[in-house]
């Protein structure tokens, strides 16, 4: 969804005859602030949630690694209890 050049437009007009012209700088600063607000929340959301789905796939990498470990570990004890005998 993305919004054209005459929608912009109509909106500029309407903005003009609704705020006048000495505070439009004003609000266009504004605007522009909280626009810009909104992308680094939006950026720190998404980072957040990359992180998240990093240290999931580690997780899961990890308890894999722990299962391999414990098979491993009941193989060199089943060894030792053949050795023993």
């Amino acid at each position: 969804m993305s919004i054209g050049f005459g929608e912009i437009l109509m909106i500029l007009c309407v903005a003009f005859f609704v705020v006048g012209p000495k505070d439009m700088p004003k609000v266009a600063k504004t605007l522009a602030r909280g626009v810009k607000k909104i992308r680094q929340m939006m950026r720190s959301v998404t980072e957040d949630f990359e992180d998240e789905l990093q240290l999931e796939e580690a997780n899961k990498g990890i308890a894999s690694a722990n299962e391999e470990f414990k098979r491993v570990q009941e193989k060199v004890n089943e060894l030792n209890s053949i050795i023993k005998e």
